[in-house]
This record gives C-alpha cells, sequence and structure tokens, in this order.
C-alpha cells in the first residue's frame, strides 16, 4: 500500500474518532425541556423548639468506705495463709501465720538473761544489807557501803531494762499469728507461703462491703449547688441500677488541677457492687430551648449525621449534630431551626 494512502486513512480515522468523541451526532434536547422530579407527597413533620431539662452525666466509681492493708510487723517466713481473694472474714479471725521458731528462740534468751540478773540482784541485795550491818558497827569504811549500792543499783537498771527485752520478745512472738482487723472481704492477696513477710510490705487487702460508697468529682459550678442530704440519681451501668440515693459527703477542697470537688453518695442496696466499679451521677442542668426530634428520623453513615427535609416541595439533604438523648428524643445541636418540615418516611434513596 501506498505511504499517501496510509497516511491519508490515518487522519481520517482520527478526525471520525474526534467527531464521535465530541458528541456532534448526538441528538439534543432543546432547553427548557428537562422534566422536573415530582414533589414530594409523603408525610411530614414541622420542627418546633421546647423546654428541656437536660441531666450532666457525671463519671465516678464504687468505693469502700472501710478498708483496710494487712501487714506484717516483724520479719519472717510465712508459714500459712489461711484465706484467698474473695473469701469473707470476721474480726480476730486468724489470716497468716508466720515462723515463730527464731522469735521463740529471743523470747527465751531473753527469759534466760533476766533470770541471770535476777538472781545477781537478788545477791546484790543481800551484800548491800550486810555492808549496812557491818558499817553500823563501824566495821567498814562508807566507800565500801558506797560500792555496795551502785552494784545494786546498776543490776537493778539492768533487770528493768531486761524484762522490758522480754516483754518485747512475747509481743513480737504474738505478731507472728496476724489476724483479721475488720470483718470483710478479701480483695487480693500480696504473698504466698513461702514468702519472707518484711515489717510495712502489704500481705492481704480486705474491704467492709456493707460500707460502700459512690464517689465522684463534680465540676466546681454544679458542687456548690449540692448540699448533704441532697438525692440524686445515680447509675452502676455494669449492674444495671439506677436509683436515687443520698449525698452523703462533700470534701471540702477543690482540685486545683481539674477545678472540681469530691463528693459522695450513698451506695444503691445491691450485693453485687464492688469497688472500682463505673458509676455515673445525673446533675440537671438549667432549662433552655432545643429542636428535639425522634432518633428514627436520623440517617447516620460513619461519623455523619443527616435528616431529610422538604424544601419548596422537594426533598433535601440537612446535615445536624446531634445532642443528648432525652427520653425518647434527641437534640439538634444545629443544622435544624424551628419550623422546617422533616420528611418523616422518605429515604436516601428517593433524592
Amino acid at each position: 500500500m501506498q505511504p499517501k494512502l496510509v497516511i491519508v486513512l490515518v487522519v481520517g480515522f482520527l478526525v471520525a474518532a474526534i467527531i464521535w468523541f465530541s458528541g456532534v451526532l448526538d441528538q439534543h434536547l432543546a432547553p427548557g425541556t428537562k422534566q422536573a422530579p415530582a414533589p414530594y407527597s409523603g408525610p411530614t413533620q414541622r420542627v418546633g423548639s421546647e423546654s428541656v431539662v437536660a441531666y450532666e452525666a457525671v463519671p465516678g466509681q464504687v468505693i469502700a468506705q472501710q478498708n483496710t492493708k494487712v501487714a506484717a510487723r516483724v520479719m519472717a517466713q510465712i508459714e500459712q495463709i489461711t484465706v484467698r481473694a474473695g473469701d469473707m472474714v470476721e474480726q480476730g479471725q486468724v489470716l497468716i501465720r508466720l515462723d515463730e521458731q527464731e522469735l521463740t528462740t529471743q523470747l527465751q534468751q531473753a527469759k534466760a538473761q533476766v533470770q541471770a540478773l535476777q538472781a545477781s540482784f537478788t545477791q546484790a541485795q543481800k551484800q548491800l544489807q550486810r555492808a549496812k550491818e557491818l558499817f553500823a558497827q563501824g566495821l567498814i569504811a562508807q566507800s565500801d557501803i558506797d560500792a555496795a549500792t551502785a552494784n545494786h543499783d546498776n543490776l537493778s537498771a539492768s533487770l528493768q531494762q531486761a524484762r522490758q527485752r522480754q516483754q518485747q520478745a512475747q509481743v513480737a512472738l504474738s505478731y507472728a499469728t496476724i489476724t483479721a482487723p475488720i470483718s470483710g472481704r478479701v480483695v487480693e492477696r500480696f504473698a504466698e507461703p513461702g514468702d519472707t513477710a518484711t515489717p510495712g510490705r502489704d500481705l492481704l487487702a480486705i474491704y467492709n462491703p456493707q460500707q460502700l460508697q459512690l464517689e465522684f468529682a463534680v465540676r466546681e459550678r454544679q458542687a456548690v449547688n449540692l448540699r448533704l442530704g441532697d438525692m440524686r440519681q445515680v447509675e452502676v451501668p455494669a449492674l444495671g441500677v439506677s436509683e436515687a440515693t443520698e449525698l452523703v459527703e462533700i470534701v471540702p477542697a477543690a482540685d486545683s488541677a481539674s477545678r472540681s470537688l469530691l463528693v459522695r453518695m450513698a451506695a444503691p442496696k445491691n450485693a453485687q457492687l464492688l469497688p472500682g466499679l463505673y458509676a455515673q451521677l445525673q446533675l440537671p442542668l438549667p432549662q433552655h430551648e432545643a429542636v428535639m426530634i425522634s432518633p428514627q428520623w436520623v440517617h447516620s453513615y460513619g461519623q455523619l449525621d443527616m435528616v431529610l427535609v422538604v424544601e419548596n416541595q422537594q426533598l433535601v439533604r440537612r446535615y445536624v449534630r446531634l445532642g443528648r438523648v432525652i427520653g425518647d428524643q434527641v437534640e439538634v445541636l444545629s443544622g435544624l431551626r424551628p419550623g422546617d418540615e422533616i420528611a418523616v418516611e422518605a429515604q436516601p434513596n428517593q433524592l
């Protein structure tokens, strides 16, 4: 094929393609002939504003009013721990037994020292008495009386110190048996038999389940309006508990960092309450005007919420920002104004 003919065919193909993709051959509608969407004729609901009372949910927790940690007062090896976490104990019940061998030895040594000093002191008393009799007869000098008296007094002081050491050893031996300081429930066990107990080291934690409270950090502006004896609604979501309880304590000092005060509420009557459970305190806020709608009218897409409103008889998408849920309605913070009409049964695919 001749090169000129190939060039002509290629150019002709390119021109035909340009004409085809440019739409010159398509049919065009005359201006103004496009059909308008049909007006929306479904049910609508006109939005209004109403006065609502909202509540601020203050987070908090369940705390034990009476709780303690059990520790050893002497250093010794742990022989036995009679309880585990979750066990109920009575005040005075034996919880831990320590190895008494070294403590018993110390007590025996202290007793032996007391006996030895007692014998020496008894002998010193007799010598002092004889010295006084001989001095009265003029048979010994005053220096001999002074020496006998000094020996008597020194032994008396040493005997007194030995008796105190014996008493201390006796008390230390009694510390080898550790009892419950309060009645309650064992929260945690920090040691096992064979470990070495040292003074100040926690071995068990106990709390009284009959004396629980709810503790909340309340904003200053809310806290200053609270009074002891006020009844407020509290919730423990994990147990499904919600009831009004009494305000029993307000800590009279504000936290400068969080600008809040600690308040404590009486705990609801529930046997399943445990220290550390999450709780909420419902505090009323001042009444205000708000746009309230049904959550069923809201269509959510990820983090975005929208409603379908009717403008000029046509459906229009309107994005909204939602606030608190109050009863069976949700507050609209922005996106709707009183007087707007919501298409209550329309769906986004109708747009």
